[in-house]
């Protein structure tokens, strides 16, 4: 029982990011959302911060084994990998909306530095994973493996912050086609 409710209270937590105002999401909340009480909350979590980074980590874990799959896949081209990556993002975000409001940063407060860090780190391997795909391939690109896999990551934080901005009205994966246009024709040569 102990697992399944520390994944109830995760679902509750997620379902409350993508349906309120993150700031505003207390423990109280949480509890009343999840069915426990707040003592049988912290009974699972230590902190409300230790909550916020298992979901993190889940969806991390969940991105990142996929974006090892694709990359490990030598059937698959360079460009074709990235774009693989990029569009699993994007539809991953969009069928996770609370984990897009831990992404933007928007749910975490200062006493939320871990997860914050956590964020950080996770851009960065993202990031990391596209130059590492393209950096043996520098025939195939307009700037360098490092500007390109920058400029795609910061494409995808746009994304996100859009797709909260507009309370998750507009999906990303209504533009994946044009945003992955623009990229292709800016970062890779025909």
């Amino acid at each position: 029982m102990g697992k399944e409710r520390k994944q109830i209270i995760l679902q509750s937590l997620a379902k409350l990011l993508e349906e309120r105002d993150a700031t505003k999401i207390t423990t109280a909340i949480l509890a009343k959302e999840s069915g426990v009480t707040e003592a049988a909350l912290y009974r699972h979590f230590p902190s409300k911060r230790s909550i916020f980074l298992e979901l993190f980590t889940f969806c991390d874990e969940s991105i990142f084994q996929k974006v090892g799959e694709i990359k490990k896949d030598d059937s698959i081209e360079p460009i074709e990998k990235i774009r693989l990556i990029f569009f699993f993002f994007m539809i991953f975000i969009e069928k996770n909306k609370g984990f897009s409001r831990i992404l933007s940063r928007e749910a975490l407060g200062p006493n939320e530095k871990n997860v914050i860090d956590a964020v950080n780190q996770f851009y960065e391997r993202l990031e990391l994973a596209m130059k590492q795909i393209l950096a043996p391939h520098k025939d195939l690109l307009q700037l360098t493996s490092g500007i390109s896999a920058h400029l795609i990551t910061s494409v995808a934080e746009g994304v996100i912050s859009r797709f909260i901005r507009n309370g998750f009205k507009e999906t990303p994966s209504g533009y994946l086609e044009n945003y992955w246009t623009l990229l292709s024709h800016s970062l890779f040569k025909k």
